[in-house]
């Protein structure tokens, strides 16, 4: 079991890569705490894991809010004793131009996409570092790398995440803190079907995607639970600051 014995914190873990996350991290020996701002996703998660014989419990966040990131992490100290992974992966889209975007929308973005990942991890680090270390891992996209008509609040945030995950790797590559993010492309996601479903053809949208996919096919959360169960383990023991686009080959091709 690649991570026996370790605690692991998930944020946005109710649906899509978080679940899917949490289901494989507690299958490799994690104790999970699915974290989610719908109660009802993340005790479907917990119930999912237990049933499959795993450790997890489920904390309802908002983790835009300090008090709500904070009381995600005392959780799992207070549960389990101690802290050792940190997926900081919540987040929201938004299909606007800077001119089209409200102010609110805007600061709602930053506030989960961005805002979330420091404050989570303002207060993990404390106690990975009195752990003697910890892995984190951010959830970024490759439209954190390369830019994409109509989204640029979402491409913002999501760029923010990709340099801030390069600067805590800095920061606290002393501690024992390893830092790295994951840049899924197109994944058949409930927040991308939900898109999906707003467009006038979502067939031809999806056949245009997949002919910019090297691999021909769109990701599941699996293919991106995978990669986080790699960075999470000590297979990547010497991976740090890294922005790893899972996406088909699709930013090849951009």
């Amino acid at each position: 079991m690649r991570l026996k014995d370790r605690v692991a914190i998930i944020t946005g873990a109710g649906s899509g890569i978080g679940r899917a996350s949490a289901i494989l991290f507690a299958k490799e020996g994690a104790k999970v705490v699915v974290a989610d701002f719908v109660p009802q996703s993340g005790l479907e998660t917990v119930d999912i894991i237990k049933k499959n014989g795993g450790e997890a419990i489920s904390v309802d966040a908002d983790i835009s809010k300090a008090s709500d990131a904070e009381k995600t992490v005392k959780s799992a100290v207070k549960i389990y004793g101690k802290l050792d992974i940190l997926f900081n992966n919540a987040g929201i889209n938004l299909e606007r131009t800077v001119t089209e975007t409200t102010e609110p929308e805007w600061d709602r973005v930053q506030n989960i996409n961005l805002k979330g990942v420091f404050l989570c991890s303002k207060y993990a680090i404390p106690e990975m570092i009195r752990g003697g270390g910890g892995v984190i891992i951010n959830t970024a996209s490759i439209r954190g790398l390369v830019g994409q008509y109509h989204l640029a609040a979402y491409c913002a945030s999501k760029g923010g995440v990709v340099l801030l995950t390069k600067a805590m790797a800095l920061d606290y590559g002393s501690n024992n803190i390893r830092v790295n993010c994951i840049c899924p492309g197109g994944i058949e996601t409930p927040m991308h079907l939900a898109f999906l479903a707003t467009l006038k053809d979502p067939e031809l949208e999806v056949q245009e995607t997949l002919k910019k996919i090297p691999l021909g096919r769109m990701g599941q959360p699996e293919d991106v639970a995978r990669v986080a169960l790699f960075l999470a383990s000590d297979e990547s023991a010497y991976l740090t600051g890294l922005a790893i686009p899972v996406d088909g080959g699709r930013i090849q091709n951009v």
